[in-house]
């Protein structure tokens, strides 16, 4: 079949519509879908694209809710975070597979932070009660 300019359209087919869209079933033959049950499938697309476009994909939503929030304060604490780095002097270094140098540089290390640390809590403490 050749497409040419000069073919013949039934626009009048493509302009009217009777309100229902045929919808063909397994044998072959179209019967009419029903408005209402039309007009439910829109509105749960809708509805889907909406919570695709505000929450994301489920595997967005999923990935978020794994992600620890930021938000507690007490994360930050200076009591935690010197707790943390004696949890790695005591705990973890030592069983760190490394050579004895390596490892006592890093004790050393993280001693110094947690003195500089606690040294800092000090000072803080300090201008506190110099305020009140």
């Amino acid at each position: 079949m050749r497409v040419t300019a000069d073919r013949i359209h039934d626009d009048h087919r493509l302009r009217t519509s009777s309100g229902t869209v045929p919808h063909v079933g397994e044998a072959g033959g179209s019967k009419p879908v029903d408005p209402e049950r039309q007009a439910d499938f829109a509105k749960a697309v809708e509805g889907s694209q909406t919570r695709r476009q505000q929450g994301g994909s489920l595997r967005e939503q999923i990935e978020r809710l794994a992600q620890p929030t930021a938000g507690d304060p007490s994360l930050y604490t200076d009591e935690r975070s010197i707790g943390l780095l004696q949890h790695v002097v005591d705990a973890v270094l030592p069983e760190v597979d490394m050579q004895g140098e390596v490892v006592e540089l890093a004790v050393q290390l993280l001693n110094e932070e947690i003195a500089q640390r606690l040294e800092w809590v000090e000072r803080r403490a300090e201008a506190e009660e110099l305020e009140r």
